[in-house]
């Protein structure tokens, strides 16, 4: 059993495969964004569902126009996925696909994405992908342009797309690719988590991928601060 837990009491008690992701203050923050700006339901892609702590989140704070349409690369997550949502008597509709590729046929009002988005050479140091891939190019940058070019199309206007700029890939160009894509795009919170001890003995390695730009975080008090960013993409 897994409790995925927001800062405001809200939490959920989830059924987690050790072959799933485990959800991360990545995952906590997005949902937070979400509740805070969206008070009506929504017809909801979970991109990225992993074992449904997002989805099923939005579900409990009646931000989802059931059924909750979900997608995973992961056929594990996928199934995770669908025994929380039959355990929480939420109805879905739940697909393995790489990234949108199989919702050619679907229009979302929202569409809420927490895909790999972090630097493949820093996804070496770290047990978050040691159950799941992480195919996201040495700046992490490479599954979020690709949605980017995408994901317009699968939104039934007006809608809205919800994604996170984490500060261990090259947050610089996301964001300048995201402003090139985006007519009308905003950054609407910030969370600022502490470096894992577990990557703390790869900081040297971390401070060349810095000078790259291809991860930023900040050093204080001997401690290294990293930070993620949500944004709100509108179509009108």
């Amino acid at each position: 059993m897994y409790t995925f837990k927001l800062d405001n009491g809200f939490s959920i008690d989830l059924e987690k495969n050790d072959k799933v992701f485990t959800p991360t203050g990545t995952s906590k923050v997005l949902v937070e964004a979400i509740i805070e700006n969206v008070k009506d339901k929504k017809k909801i892609l979970d991109l990225g569902c992993g074992c449904g702590a997002i989805g099923l989140s939005l579900f409990k704070n009646n931000i989802v126009k059931e059924p909750i349409y979900a997608s995973d690369v992961s056929e594990e997550a996928v199934n995770n996925f669908i025994t929380n949502s039959e355990k929480h008597k939420c109805k879905y509709i739940a697909k393995q696909s790489h990234l949108l590729n199989e919702w050619n046929e679907n229009q979302f009002e929202m569409i809420v994405c927490d895909v790999s988005a972090i630097s493949e050479e820093v996804a070496k140091f770290s047990n978050w992908f040691d159950v799941t891939s992480c195919k996201t190019g040495v700046d992490g940058s490479d599954l979020m342009k690709e949605i980017f070019e995408n994901v317009e199309k699968y939104i039934k206007k007006p809608g809205h797309f919800y994604f996170p700029i984490i500060s261990l890939s090259n947050v610089d160009f996301i964001k300048e690719y995201s402003l090139s894509k985006f007519k009308k795009i905003k950054k609407i919170k910030r969370f600022n988590w502490p470096l894992p001890e577990e990557m703390m003995k790869h900081l040297e390695a971390l401070k060349k991928l810095r000078e790259k730009k291809f991860v930023d975080f900040k050093e204080v008090l001997g401690m290294v601060i990293c930070y993620t960013d949500v944004y709100e993409v509108s179509f009108e």
